[in-house]
């Protein structure tokens, strides 16, 4: 700790904390600590509304963003990119490689937040920086290529092609295959389906 930083410890098994720690720096990092944000009823339903998925990745995130543009306005965090320039890219890395494998499990923003080591709000924030596409947008692709390829490899349901790689179900499969690639996932399979899915240029 640096000089003048004042720091408690306590025994675990009395009713106080057991350790706390204070000072600027310490204050900084807190920044990054869970908290509760008081969500009015009519902004919560304009979030749910917006929703094209309703799981709990989709939701977390949009809830979460709450408090990014707070996060940004904090003292001290101008220079903050080109410090941790490498750091973020480490971390944006990180949640991708948890992300490409463990995409068609419905993991909530916690849990993929503590499989990186860091909070939910930093985790969201560092990724679509890095990335320029949100966590659930970089999952959601993930599962959409998935379902593509094994739609045009052979000849799956549709229904178990989508329950297999996180989908809700078939619809839901349908609607954002088709949101993404123009056709619905059954006509993908004909020939007419595979020119116009061969047309398209691949996203960045």
């Amino acid at each position: 700790m640096p000089a003048r930083h004042a720091f408690q410890i306590r025994h675990p098994a009395g009713p106080d904390t057991c350790v706390a720690f204070r000072g600027p720096i310490i204050d900084a990092l807190a920044g990054h600590a869970a908290r509760l944000l008081p969500v009015a009823p009519a902004r919560l339903a304009e979030i749910l509304a917006g929703l094209t998925d309703r799981d709990d990745l989709a939701l977390g995130e949009a809830l979460s963003g709450l408090g990014l543009s707070q996060r940004a306005d904090a003292p001290g965090r101008a220079d903050a990119p080109d410090r941790r320039a490498a750091p973020d890219r480490d971390l944006a890395a990180a949640i991708a490689h948890v992300l490409r494998t463990r995409y068609a499990e419905p993991l909530s923003l916690g849990e993929l937040a503590a499989a990186t080591g860091y909070s939910v709000f930093h985790a969201c924030r560092v990724f679509r920086a890095t990335t320029g596409t949100t966590i659930h947008g970089f999952r959601r692709e993930l599962r959409l290529r998935h379902a593509l390829a094994r739609i045009l490899d052979g000849d799956e349901p549709l229904a178990d092609i989508a329950l297999a790689i996180g989908f809700a179900s078939h619809s839901h499969l349908t609607n954002q295959f088709r949101a993404r690639f123009g056709i619905p996932p059954a006509r993908a399979r004909s020939q007419a389906g595979r020119r116009t899915l061969a047309g398209q240029r691949p996203s960045a």
